[in-house]
């Protein structure tokens, strides 16, 4: 397959030279879907799909033609590359366009992502009694009145190839296990399930992750937490867990730090940044503790293709380095305009048929020295919240001003965790919460979560990444109740 695939983008980067245009490339993709969903206890859903095409890029004076088609026809392939051509003279005979690409070595090769057991060589039946049991599991009791269980399999092979003499191939499979509880009490429902997320990883993140004792654990704290209070309001330091912070980080750091907001290109999707092209390297983004790592070499990280779509190979570097801002996540195409030479490897699309963009990269909160606990950061805060996984949020147009909820809430007093509680969101803005953060647990309590639909651009692409973090304390951050 993937050999077939190559000869493909080979032919259309040859068809692209003889055409004359100034630069072009090609992706050739096959995608197979799997997708089970029990709703309640029963099955809701199952879906399996495959999808084949091709994606064509040029660059004609300046100005960008893309084309896409369904499918691996020879000739539909050909009508494709022209339409491409087409669409990029047509832009450049009305206006110059000013498109310049960093410079970048070509490569060649082929990227395997780490996959111990195919999932979709697993039976059906193991599949599914493995869902239905944990269903069962969380309708031990009657206060669960809904529940989800899911499993999306997903395996992407992919190959590209430019004008410039890059020809690179990967093959890649995305799991995906979902739990959820739903329990009813006092005319309220509160929900709690397992967050961590889609991995690039076969049937052994589904072990991995046990499925059976987080149903039993989801059932067991989304009772608690639909008899629980309310939560408290005022100002309170925050404990929060790695999957927790995921969202945040995605929101306040992920999104700002993409260079095409920076650029004002991108608006959509809750609008720019508060950042500036002279910032890097000089402004103060948090605390000292606080270094954002970006790695698109993460072997089970969603945004570890080997290369992105502009052929560009993963790398990592720092966003954010002892509270100080680095640099912006950019493209071949924005690299240049916020002063770099080369991009850092964050051009992608959402499939074959999409222009490919400026997307964000797997990143981390990089954990603390240690050995710290979550008990020891516990341990000295007076009054406060800890919090675990994601809820609600909301972010302004510039990416500062902020809210959070969560997916399970725990009142802190005089250093102990005393009770559980509901209907908790916390406010700030984006550098002021992360200046606030003065304590960080260690590396044997990093969790990650896995992004798989992470929406942006005019029409709207889902993306994926991951992000991570060990559970970390912030102070003196303005709490409120949801219900509010």
């Amino acid at each position: 397959m993937i050999d077939e695939m190559r000869d493909i983008a080979g032919s259309v980067v040859e068809q692209l030279r003889h055409r004359g245009v100034d630069y072009g490339d090609a992706r050739v993709e096959n995608t197979d879907l799997e997708s089970l969903t029990f709703r309640k206890q029963r099955l809701a859903e199952a879906e399996l799909t495959a999808e084949r095409g091709v994606g064509v890029r040029v660059l004609v004076r300046g100005c960008w033609g893309f084309a896409s088609c369904s499918g691996l026809d020879t000739e539909e392939i050909e009508r494709t590359v022209d339409r491409a051509v087409e669409v990029a003279r047509a832009g450049a005979g009305v206006m110059e366009g000013s498109v310049r690409l960093s410079e970048e070595v070509p490569s060649v090769g082929h990227y395997d992502g780490p996959c111990l057991k195919d999932p979709f060589a697993v039976s059906m039946t193991e599949k599914m009694d493995l869902m239905a049991k944990a269903a069962d599991t969380m309708h031990e009791s009657d206060s669960i009145t809904m529940s989800w269980t899911s499993l999306r399999f997903e395996r992407k092979r992919r190959v590209f190839g430019n004008t410039q003499g890059t020809l690179v191939s990967s093959d890649l499979v995305f799991t995906m296990p979902v739990i959820n509880a739903y329990a009813v009490h006092d005319g309220d429902m509160q929900s709690r399930g397992f967050q961590d997320g889609a991995r690039i990883a076969g049937w052994e993140w589904v072990e991995e992750a046990g499925l059976q004792a987080w149903a039993e654990k989801a059932r067991e704290e989304a009772i608690m937490k639909v008899r629980a209070p309310e939560g408290p309001a005022g100002e309170m330091d925050l404990v929060l867990d790695g999957t927790h912070l995921s969202l945040t980080m995605h929101e306040s750091v992920g999104h700002p730090t993409e260079s095409d907001r920076v650029l004002g290109w991108e608006a959509s999707m809750a609008g720019r940044t508060f950042l500036n092209i002279d910032d890097q390297e000089r402004l103060r983004y948090g605390s000292e503790l606080v270094n954002f790592v970006a790695d698109n070499t993460m072997p089970y990280g969603v945004a570890s293709w080997g290369w992105d779509d502009d052929g560009v190979p993963g790398q990592k570097w720092y966003t954010v380095r002892n509270g100080i801002f680095q640099q912006f996540g950019s493209v071949r195409e924005t690299a240049l305009l916020v002063g770099r030479e080369h991009s850092t490897g964050c051009c992608r699309a959402q499939d074959f048929s999409s222009f490919p963009i400026n997307r964000q990269p797997n990143f981390y909160l990089q954990p603390g020295p240690g050995p710290v606990t979550p008990e020891d950061l516990i341990s000295e805060v007076q009054k406060g919240v800890y919090i675990e996984g994601r809820g609600s949020f909301s972010i302004d147009q510039r990416r500062v001003n902020f809210q959070f909820g969560g997916d399970m809430f725990w009142e802190i007093r005089d250093g102990r965790k005393v009770q559980p509680l509901k209907k908790v969101i916390y406010r700030s803005r984006t550098r002021d919460f992360w200046r606030a953060c003065d304590g960080m647990a260690d590396d044997r309590y990093f969790r990650t979560m896995g992004i798989l639909t992470c929406g942006k651009g005019e029409p709207m692409q889902s993306a994926r990444m991951t992000h991570g973090a060990s559970t970390s304390r912030f102070r003196n951050i303005e709490v409120g109740r949801g219900a509010e």
